[in-house]
């Protein structure tokens, strides 16, 4: 019997059916809903009921501080209407009242890659996310550590600039989205993407090669600190961008170079994420099969 797995992103809800064999299947994506709790609602029981043939439930996951065992979004991450939301209490009356999951998304990515993915092997691990923000996940013993208040691997407000007048945070700086923005700024083009961005890199513009290069040592900076706090079997690297082989070669030689001029244990190992945009999808499928039984 196949599942729904939904990931709610703040432009785009994705879906597809997954098996038991975590096969994904008739993918797809549709707008979020920017508005309200009832219109969101609208969208997820309508996914659900475009399907004909019988599933076993819902596994989602979602942005924000999520309480994935009492399915309730205590924040929504950009989408602010979702803050104290008990998501799954509404959601099942819409949707023959099957089993239904929430788990944060970032973290999702962490339990697929530990389950299936490039960690598998690995008892503990970290997973990096860039993308509008930089979602992360922390697995220690092959199970997610969430915190005291369910924070524990969200890095995208940690600070960046250790200066006493600054209050700079690494989503600030460093996520995909605000390299993105810089690169489009100092070439005046609103048109550029993150594709576009990494091919003038390729194509050796100076000015984007620059803007980029600073990330990919950022980046690895960050991994050296994860290091030396968590000290993991491997940090997984992911979004969107880390589709793109130069993004995680880019960092491992910004590693290279940080290990020649800096005190350090050791230089940490980092790959990339094997399941890529996926990973959301096969996390929260984990989360609902843990639920489940």
């Amino acid at each position: 019997m196949k599942t729904l797995a939904i990931d709610i992103g703040g432009t785009f809800i994705k879906y597809g059916l997954i098996d038991e064999e975590c096969h994904l299947s008739q993918k797809g994506k549709v707008p979020t809903p920017q508005d309200t709790q009832e219109h969101i609602l609208e969208v997820l029981s309508g996914l659900y009921h475009q399907f004909d043939e019988d599933l076993e439930g819902i596994a989602i996951s979602a942005p924000g501080r999520i309480d994935s065992e009492n399915g309730v979004m205590i924040t929504g991450g950009a989408l602010r209407y979702l803050d104290g939301f008990h998501l799954i209490e509404n959601l099942k009356p819409l949707c023959d009242n099957k089993p239904i999951s929430i788990e944060n998304d970032a973290k999702a990515a962490a339990l697929c890659e530990s389950w299936i993915g490039s960690s598998k092997d690995c008892e503990n691990s970290v997973v990096m996310i860039f993308g509008s923000g930089i979602g992360g996940g922390i697995v220690y013993k092959n199970d997610i550590i969430r915190g005291h208040q369910l924070i524990a691997g969200e890095f995208s407000p940690v600070f960046s600039d250790m200066r006493r007048d600054s209050y700079r945070e690494m989503a600030d700086d460093y996520s995909t989205l605000t390299v993105v923005k810089k690169v489009k700024e100092t070439k005046n083009d609103e048109s550029l993407t993150g594709e576009d961005m990494m091919r003038l890199y390729r194509e050796g513009d100076e000015e984007v090669v620059s803007i980029v290069e600073d990330w990919f040592f950022a980046i690895a900076k960050y991994c050296y600190n994860i290091d030396n706090i968590i000290n993991p079997d491997i940090i997984c690297i992911g979004g969107g961008i880390s589709e793109d082989p130069l993004f995680v070669e880019g960092i491992k030689k910004a590693l290279v170079e940080i290990e020649k001029h800096a005190f350090i244990f050791r230089k940490p190992p980092i790959t990339v994420c094997q399941y890529h945009n996926d990973s959301n999808l096969i996390g929260a499928y984990y989360t609902f099969k843990k639920t489940l039984h």
